[in-house]
């Protein structure tokens, strides 16, 4: 989960293992850096989500220390909790890799 502008609120476990760091490691990092490549179309991506839109797309993120991997990200806006809006970032494998 992220703010509007990308910096890391939280973590779930899985998530902090696909970018090889722990969830506390995560937290108040902008998540953006961990892409590889293409860094402005998820700006983009953020914005949509952040205006309320949903968003659905494919790419890379380079985990630390590791080479990239390949996901697929939806992003849809929420609530942090705390009545803060928050952006949720669920990961999967692209459809070219599930099976």
């Amino acid at each position: 989960m992220t703010d509007p502008y990308g910096l890391l609120l939280d973590a779930s476990s899985a998530a902090a293992h696909l970018l090889n760091l722990s969830v506390t490691g995560l937290r108040n990092r902008q998540l953006l850096v961990f892409f590889d490549g293409d860094r402005e179309h998820w700006r983009q991506a953020l914005r949509s989500a952040a205006a309320g839109l949903m968003v659905d797309r494919e790419g890379a993120v380079r985990p630390r220390e590791r080479r990239p991997v390949r996901v697929r990200a939806e992003i849809t806006r929420t609530r942090d909790g705390f009545s803060n809006d928050a952006l949720l970032w669920t990961f999967t494998p692209p459809d070219s890799e599930a099976a």
